[in-house]
């Protein structure tokens, strides 16, 4: 995005670098540049990968004005941080805010270097820019929802559409690879009584640690999602035999019984199930019926199983 970005500048203004800062933490207090695209790329990189707000005017001004700064040439600019300007070699700058649902996130910017000159903007070309900068805005938005669409908002991980939108890749590229992939369908034993004993409280804090359990397990490569209230579906990638997944559900009770030592007196087991890619099935809701359906079974014989 911020590549078509700077061709854009590029194109309408003749400005030959862009860049997009966000706060660093919440006391917004110090800006980290994001990404920079263009003519002083590297040395934007090394140099000023972060910037105090508190200590520089021009940014103080940017970050309390709705509309965008505009300075025709920051060598004489009373605002703008001489070092910095001196170091890039800075001349014509414009920045503007960047807001995320009302809040601001950080600002946008492009400018003109000492061997381009002073680069005069009109005012409609201080419109156009705010109007980009609003797209910008607009689009890491989007991006964000999208983001928290998939995301269980109570665990923090995949939910049931997360977990359909992601499935798809890996099994996409295991069967390019001719590789299997272990579906594990897992529910939480007498979950609903302990929640209904204890309260809702103990429940949500019961069903976190297992989500951090499981994350602690699983490779960077497997996927683990809530799709129910204390059931989670885990696909393992490239999977070399059922000896594998029995092992992996093995490390996870390991890692469940240590973390309930330390978090909680509730002697809370799990059962799980699974199928496997492409033996079992080729489509992920047939996969995950056939570990559902397992895990069921092993359950009506024996719990913690």
């Amino acid at each position: 995005m911020i590549s078509l970005l700077q061709t854009e500048m590029e194109l309408l203004f003749g400005f030959s670098l862009t860049w997009l800062y966000a706060f660093e933490g919440n006391c917004k207090k110090t800006s980290k540049l994001i990404s920079v695209v263009g003519k002083g790329q590297k040395e934007v990189e090394s140099k000023y990968p972060y910037i105090d707000i508190t200590n520089d005017k021009m940014m103080e001004k940017i970050f309390n004005s709705d509309f965008p700064v505009y300075v025709e040439d920051a060598r004489s600019d009373p605002t703008t941080d001489k070092k910095i300007v001196n170091a890039l070699d800075y001349r014509t700058l414009i920045n503007c805010q960047l807001f995320l649902h009302g809040e601001s996130l950080g600002l946008i910017g492009t400018g003109s270097f000492a061997t381009e000159g002073v680069r005069p903007m009109s005012l409609d070309e201080i419109a156009y820019f705010s109007a980009l900068s609003k797209i910008v805005s607009i689009t890491l938005d989007r991006i964000s929802y999208r983001e928290k669409s998939l995301l269980d908002p109570l665990t923090k991980i995949d939910n049931k559409r997360g977990l359909e939108v992601n499935a798809e890749t890996l099994l996409a590229l295991a069967r390019r690879n001719n590789q299997s992939v272990a579906i594990v369908f897992i529910d939480l034993d007498n979950f609903k009584p302990i929640n209904d004993q204890f309260g809702h409280d103990v429940g949500d804090n019961t069903l976190i640690s297992f989500s951090l359990c499981l994350k602690n397990i699983l490779r960077r490569s497997d996927l683990v999602a809530r799709v129910g209230g204390d059931e989670f579906v885990l696909l393992l990638s490239n999977v070399n035999d059922e000896y594998c997944i029995h092992k992996l559900i093995d490390q996870i009770d390991a890692e469940w019984t240590l973390l309930k030592a330390n978090k909680s007196n509730l002697d809370i087991t799990f059962s799980a199930g699974y199928s496997v890619f492409p033996e079992d099935g080729t489509h992920l809701d047939e996969l995950i019926n056939l570990a559902d359906k397992k895990m069921y079974q092993i359950k009506s014989i024996s719990k913690n199983t």
